[in-house]
């Protein structure tokens, strides 16, 4: 039979060659337009929980966020698996749901427990949120910014420039949902009041919460006709970047003493951190 083939297309080699390149020429336009994956997706019902936590270490992440989070998920209808993550400054849950269960009514059972996780977490330590409805296959890429010796960048400039600059260039990108940063050190404006002078100037740590809001704020005035122009009147209050940042906060008025206006210099000492 093979024989009879190869005979047959020795024969008619016309033919055959005309078959070739007709399949290659078809091939060419085809291809490029099938629905392929080279790593299909075969993942499972799953919602996401990510929380960050700046400046905590692995263990201490998984101690105060990832067990009280693992521990309420686990009592949700149809929960096949519960598994996660503990990293410098990261936490990551994934709630894994049985084979058909409607995704959005899974991210709704995780939306209502996570109120009762952020309850289990000490304040000020992170705040879980849900990530984005992506697959298991979302997290495609990671990346690390270094800085160059004498460039004056450190942990915490690095941060802030993931944060404000290279995570704003990313999130447009098509396909992108969301970009989560850990590591580095999330920039603080710190102060630290000292309590003997607080009480000597009769002030307390809720008097300095209060100038400090009040104090780092833009406000409207309405506007103003001159001739034929219209001028907009504004207060611009909020905090500038960096030390100058850090030398307005000291600046900030609290009270008058015997007409000598009191500030936050005087009762506390103001840092980044």
């Amino acid at each position: 039979m093979f024989n009879r083939i190869v005979d047959w297309a020795v024969t008619n080699r016309l033919l055959v060659a005309i078959a070739l390149i007709t399949l290659t020429v078809s091939a060419f336009f085809i291809i490029p337009r099938l629905n392929l994956d080279a790593f299909p997706d075969v993942t499972n019902v799953q919602v996401s929980v990510n929380t960050e936590a700046p400046g905590l270490a692995a263990e201490e992440v998984e101690q105060l966020i990832t067990y009280p989070i693992e521990a309420v998920m686990y009592a949700l209808p149809d929960v096949e698996e519960v598994r996660s993550i503990s990293k410098t400054g990261l936490s990551g849950v994934t709630v894994v749901f049985k084979e058909g269960t409607d995704i959005y009514f899974a991210r709704q059972l995780v939306f209502e427990r996570l109120q009762a996780a952020k309850e289990l977490i000490p304040e000020g330590v992170g705040t879980p949120e849900m990530g984005p409805n992506t697959s298991g296959l979302g997290q495609v890429y990671q990346y690390l910014l270094v800085a160059e010796s004498g460039s004056g960048f450190d942990a915490m400039e690095l941060r802030s420039l993931n944060d404000w600059v290279v995570k704003l260039l990313l999130i447009p990108a098509e396909g992108v949902t969301d970009v989560l940063s850990f590591g580095g050190e999330v920039r603080q404006y710190q102060v630290d009041l000292n309590p003997s002078k607080l009480l000597s100037y009769g002030l307390t740590q809720n008097d300095i919460m209060a100038a400090l809001e009040r104090n780092n704020t833009n406000v409207g005035g309405w506007y103003m006709n001159r001739g034929q122009e219209q001028l907009v009147i504004r207060g611009t209050g909020w905090l500038d970047h960096g030390k100058q940042g850090l030398e307005q906060l000291r600046q900030v008025p609290l009270k008058t003493v015997d007409g000598t206006t009191i500030t936050v210099s005087n009762v506390a000492k103001v840092s980044l951190g």
